[in-house]
């Protein structure tokens, strides 16, 4: 397959990833409840006869479909999100938002996969394209449940594909090559209601917990939310969870932060959710996105910084061979604003055409065998 025959494939799809992005922006889900969404891009997927299964990794949202091609040669995977921005409102209520790039996303990877269908009889290997639900970290059941990336491949569905892809809309054409580990701790507190005013143990440990965490660099630590529970009319038993969001460079970090926590609520039951891991780089998979860049005309950036958050896609990449790929935007996005929502309204659909060009042309690169 030519450069140039993959990329008529790929502008001849451009009415399906722009109806998908189109699509999933209009209608917005939170995190593991995505299911119109899917559904649309499952009738994709199968319109053009990829196998799909849904239902994978024990996420309801979560799917993987299949492009077997004609000849031998590598299996690339594709990352596909659709889940929408959780934005807390000030009456407490949460509005589902797509101001992130998920429906762009969604709509490159449709016309991607639909492109590559195409050229079956001529394409080796084959291309699997993951449904990933929970991206977003702050929604309540990624918070519960966890990212779809990481719970896929911590459930080994990554594991037979030799490079794995997921792009991004971003101000920079580049693969990213670091970002940060994370984890939620949780701390347990129970205590009885005081008739009397005296002190509640729940409540002192909350301001405990709080004060723990100013004294860390706020990039690094922050009290996520807290629960309470109990009788509080009744003089009854109260108890909190406190849910704590760590970040650091370094794996190791992440212990550092929580020994000071611990210390401050000593009495507490604590629990931590599985380590979002950082990124780890691979040249080749880099080597064949800067290459699909290029060819498009695109100035692709080396050397970029690390990303300042964690990324469930670490995961993934700590399992396989792996590249978090930027589309640039000139000016960039102004993500999880009302700003960012009317951006991606206005100017996404561009960026899916962009997604699905480079996603294309760096595809049938690694799907070549070696």
């Amino acid at each position: 397959m030519n450069d140039e025959r993959i990329l008529a494939a790929v502008e001849s799809k451009r009415a399906d990833a722009l109806g998908t992005h189109r699509f999933v922006h209009e209608h917005p889900e939170l995190s593991h409840e995505e299911t119109e969404c899917v559904r649309h891009i499952v009738d994709m997927l199968e319109q053009a006869d990829l196998e799909v299964d849904r239902g994978v990794g024990g996420m309801k949202t979560a799917f993987r479909a299949t492009l077997p091609g004609a000849l031998p040669g590598r299996t690339v995977g594709l990352v596909c999100l659709y889940d929408a921005v959780p934005v807390f409102r000030p009456d407490g209520s949460i509005e589902p938002v797509h101001s992130c790039g998920h429906d762009a996303i969604s709509g490159g990877v449709v016309a991607t996969a639909l492109a590559l269908a195409d050229l079956r009889d001529e394409l080796p290997g084959r291309l699997i394209v993951f449904g990933c639900p929970a991206d977003e970290i702050p929604a309540p059941l990624t918070v519960e449940i966890g990212g779809g990336k990481a719970v896929s491949a911590a459930a080994g569905l990554w594991d037979d594909v030799d490079a794995a892809l997921y792009a991004h809309p971003e101000f920079e054409d580049t693969v990213f090559l670091q970002s940060r580990w994370m984890r939620r701790d949780r701390a347990f507190v129970t205590g009885s209601r005081s008739l009397e005013g005296q002190p509640e143990a729940p409540v002192d440990s909350i301001a405990a917990a709080i004060a723990a965490v100013k004294k860390l660099p706020p990039a690094d630590a922050i009290v996520e939310h807290v629960q309470l529970e109990g009788d509080v009319e009744e003089g009854g038993g109260l108890s909190a969870r406190i849910h704590f969001l760590l970040r650091s460079d370094e794996e190791a970090g992440l212990e550092e932060l929580a020994a000071p926590l611990r210390e401050a609520l000593p009495d507490a039951t604590w629990s931590s959710d599985p380590v979002v891991a950082g990124l780890r780089p691979n040249e080749e998979v880099t080597a064949a996105v800067k290459d699909a860049c290029l060819a498009l005309g695109r100035h692709f950036v080396d050397d970029p910084g690390r990303l300042p958050f964690g990324t469930d896609f670490g995961n993934v990449s700590q399992r396989v061979p792996a590249a978090l790929i930027g589309i640039g935007r000139p000016g960039g996005w102004a993500f999880h604003t009302d700003e960012g929502a009317t951006q991606f309204e206005q100017d996404g659909e561009e960026a899916a055409l962009s997604i699905a060009q480079v996603l294309a042309l760096a595809s049938a690169r690694l799907l070549a065998p070696r």
